[in-house]
């Protein structure tokens, strides 16, 4: 095969595996949708909504007639009427073995209000079972996001920290060949050592931080095999509110726990409504209809309709604490709706603060990051024209690679902070971070490789060139030099979003 063809067919085959692999990457709201239909805490508050939703029909269902099919057999030691005096003058049969079938129905007329408290008990109960289930869903999704947004940023750090560890593997190689030519000290190669083992036992302790995240992702989508390949987080824009008061008038109108511990307070006012109808009479329309024979097997029918008045007259004072435990109940569940309001109106303050603490924490990262560049780059020009020494180069890689990391965590955590708002004010869904085109860039985009392509040309300027070489000539032959690196080892040099600006 000739070399073109070969070339050829290697860009083929190259195009062809990136696009499976971003057919199967895993991006971020697709990820809280899987957790949200999956995972099985979800589900089982689900089976709570549905336990809940017959507990509504039983209710409801205590206004309809009761019909029972009764029968009986008894044998009795002397001999009984089979059946009541029907004619005048007429003596009813008698005999010892009587059998008798017949259908009862009892219809409540009048309970005390018991079964519209009751109806209405079983509606507030289930208000309160689905504003569980939006509750839970609510935090997985924000655990979802949050667990996503650490794995990718464990991921950046691995990349990053390749880069870090091949350009000081490099200039250990250098500083090999100027202990042999005399030119360096043993103690300058025995400090860069250190910083490289550190930086390798930094990679070994972040790659294990990001498998831990996957597999605490895995957990929470449903899941026991492993997790897709994430994507990179695109140009989304959640729907936040503008303002820490319209956040809190959201939050108000829609929290899960507010709206719970309101339906809970009308279900406690519905059970004091049932303790007083304890204590008010009840009446029922009983009607029955039956057929009974003795021994000969001839049937007699029968049938009684009447109105049936319970009224309790003494029963201990049960009732009576019943009717004040119920409004203990329902002073109680008032004091905890008054305590969730106070604490929403502390997360409400608290997320937006999170949210505007990431956002300048970002901007303060990014200009770090690049005054860390250009002390590396300076320091290195240093270094080669022995104005300082390999502590003071390493040093400044050091504050480079805290910077970029640093750069990082702010740029993932402006998503963290926005699905923490989102969940206050009980906005959280699957989509909320659904990329809204998926072809725009992010106004804050980094490399992706973790430091500029421009600054590791700078880094690795270090072994490229000798003292004679002037600043912008040793960039430009680095750069070229380094993009060449990046292509060969794999490491993208595009940039990727660390935070949306709303």
């Amino acid at each position: 095969m000739k070399p073109l063809s070969r070339l050829l067919l290697c860009v083929f085959l190259l195009s062809i595996g990136k696009a499976v692999l971003a057919a199967d990457s895993l991006p971020l709201w697709e990820a809280m949708e899987r957790a949200a239909q999956s995972n099985p805490a979800i589900k089982s508050q689900q089976v709570e909504v549905g336990k809940q939703t017959l507990e509504q029909d039983i209710a409801r269902s205590q206004h309809l007639p009761k019909v029972d099919l009764n029968a009986a057999y008894t044998r009795y030691a002397y001999p009984t009427f089979v059946t009541p005096i029907r004619d005048t003058n007429v003596f009813p049969p008698m005999d010892r073995d009587i059998a008798n079938i017949g259908l009862a129905m009892t219809l409540p007329l009048y309970h005390g209000g018991k079964l519209v408290a009751g109806e209405a008990l079983a509606a507030h109960n289930r208000e309160a079972s689905i504003q569980t289930l939006r509750a839970g869903g609510q935090d997985l999704l924000f655990n979802v996001a949050a667990t996503y947004t650490k794995a990718l940023h464990f991921r950046q750090l691995v990349a990053a920290l390749d880069v870090r560890i091949k350009a000081l593997l490099q200039e250990e190689k250098d500083i090999g060949l100027r202990l042999r030519e005399g030119r360096a000290a043993r103690l300058e190669l025995i400090r860069l050592q250190t910083q490289l083992s550190q930086a390798r036992y930094d990679r070994i302790s972040v790659s294990q931080g990001e498998k831990d995240a996957l597999s605490l992702l895995a957990s929470l989508l449903g899941e026991s095999g492993p997790v897709p390949v994430l994507s990179e987080l695109g140009a989304t824009a959640p729907a936040l509110p503008v303002s820490a008061d319209e956040a809190m008038r959201r939050a108000l109108q829609q929290h899960p726990d507010i709206l719970r511990l309101d339906a809970m307070g009308r279900a406690a006012k519905e059970k004091t409504a049932i303790a007083r109808g304890d204590r008010l009479p009840q009446i029922d329309l009983v009607a029955n209809a039956q057929e009974t024979a003795g021994g000969d097997w001839k049937g007699y029918d029968d049938s009684q309709i009447g109105v049936q008045l319970s009224l309790p007259l003494f029963d201990g004072a049960i009732r009576k604490r019943r009717m004040e435990q119920a409004g203990l109940d329902q002073r109680q569940n008032a004091l905890q709706l008054e305590d969730a309001r106070n604490r929403l109106a502390s997360e409400v303050e608290q997320a937006f603060g999170a949210l505007s603490e990431s956002r300048a924490r970002l901007e303060a990262a990014t200009q770090g990051e690049t005054e860390a560049a250009e002390a590396l780059r300076i320091e290195t020009l240093r270094y080669h024209s022995g104005e300082n020494t390999i502590t003071d180069l390493l040093g400044a890689e050091s504050a480079l690679w805290s910077a970029t990391a640093s750069r990082l965590q702010a740029g993932y955590d402006i998503t963290v902070s926005q699905a923490r708002l989102l969940r206050v004010i009980g906005e959280l869904a699957a989509d909320s971070f659904r990329p809204a085109d998926t072809g725009k860039k992010s106004a804050v985009e980094h490399s992706s490789s973790g430091i500029d392509p421009r600054t590791l040309a700078q880094y690795l300027a270090w072994h490229h060139c000798g003292m004679s070489c002037d600043g912008e000539a040793a960039a430009r032959k680095a750069d070229t030099r380094t993009h060449q690196q990046l292509a060969t080892t794999g490491l993208p040099g595009q940039s990727i979003q660390q935070g949306t600006r709303l």
